[in-house]
């Protein structure tokens, strides 16, 4: 649903400790202004009902994760656009990041590179090319999937297979002309030392992948804080019991007792490490460094919480308002606010004798 005062919709949910929650998610749309507090837009983005991809799901970085989510533990802040050359010049290197309040996360950006195979050493790497502008995406990061290695098949990296360098063995099929990361974690970067791993499973050991955007759903860190969620617990297990009719009987006891993890809700945090923070009050101060033409762009988030009533029958409610997501387009000048506003209802099985339903935003 669309208003003057932003797009919002209803989700069911749950929340950590397994209690059913109906959440309003409102979007409203703001320009970046800077120097000052930012404005409301002309228009308010939609909210985003999956995830959007910048290519193909199987090759490409998330561009805008879902904003479906009814229940996130804290704020994603998460940023879209290039790097800028200080000063608009070419430059073989640079620093890029941002800050709001006491939080930094800094990034050492190169300009593109490649990988030379030396025999019985390890490899050696390119001089950066210089570059005025490089998108800020996770394939320009650390990571990739390694095809030559090994013939029998290939080596994704676990933690951004989208991204560039990873490689199993120094062979000159597999290293020469092997396109390096653009964007590092200054404290974490790949040295020719640490280029081959040797082994797939050294694959840990590698440098995270740098970035500001949306982490991958299927990636590690996130996939392993996926589980089953508290509320459907029960009926997991009893889903269990019923398979365990299928399952041959000298393996039914240890099919019984194990089981799905529970759902960790930081599955539900997008950001990037070091982004997905405690919930952000949404009138912040946030400075850019380098991804912007102008080098330092300073803005303050606009200072307005909306305020929520929902009512299902019982009254209007009017819930504590949380910020979801802080999503800043850079190269628009513009970013969105997704706000949440739960209340407990009993539960999916109730919902289609709910005889009422409104939803003010103010």
């Amino acid at each position: 649903m669309s208003a003057a005062n932003g797009h919002h919709t209803l989700l069911p949910g749950e929340s950590p400790d397994g209690a059913p929650v109906l959440s309003v998610l409102l979007k409203r749309s703001y320009d970046i202004l800077p120097g000052r507090a930012c404005t409301r837009a002309e228009a308010d983005r939609a909210l985003v009902p999956g995830d959007l991809f910048w290519d193909s799901p199987m090759n490409s970085s998330v561009r805008h994760e879902s904003d479906f989510v009814p229940w996130k533990l804290g704020t994603d802040l998460v940023f879209n656009g290039h790097v800028h050359a200080p000063g608009g010049r070419p430059v073989q290197a640079c620093w890029a990041g941002v800050q709001v309040a006491d939080r930094l996360k800094r990034l050492w950006v190169q300009g593109d590179r490649q990988a030379r195979h030396v025999p019985d050493a390890p490899p050696v790497f390119t001089d950066p090319d210089p570059f005025e502008t490089l998108p800020l995406r996770y394939e320009r990061a650390y990571g990739g999937t390694d095809v030559f290695s090994d013939p029998r098949g290939a080596f994704a990296y676990p933690r951004n297979p989208t991204g560039r360098g990873f490689v199993v063995a120094n062979t000159p099929q597999a290293v020469d002309g092997l396109p390096l990361p653009n964007i590092e974690d200054p404290n974490d970067l790949l040295t020719p030392e640490r280029l081959c791993t040797g082994d797939y499973a050294r694959w840990a050991g590698q440098p995270a992948p740098a970035g500001l955007g949306w982490t991958g759903k299927t990636w590690m860190h996130r996939c392993q804080w996926a589980g089953v969620m508290p509320g459907d617990r029960a009926a997991e297990q009893d889903m269990r019991r019923a398979y365990a009719q299928l399952v041959p009987a000298d393996q039914r006891e240890a099919y019984l007792s194990s089981g799905l993890p529970t759902m960790d809700f930081r599955f539900f945090q997008g950001a990037a490490p070091g982004l997905a923070l405690p919930f952000l009050r949404g009138d912040e101060w946030l400075r850019a460094e380098n991804l912007s033409p102008e080098g330092e762009l300073v803005f303050a988030l606009p200072a307005e919480r909306p305020a929520i009533g929902i009512d299902i029958g019982q009254g209007e409610q009017q819930p504590e308002v949380v910020l979801h997501t802080v999503m800043v387009h850079l190269d628009e000048r513009q970013l969105d606010l997704v706000w949440r506003a739960a209340i407990p209802y009993p539960g999916r099985d109730w919902l289609p004798r709910m005889r009422r339903l409104g939803i003010t935003v103010n």
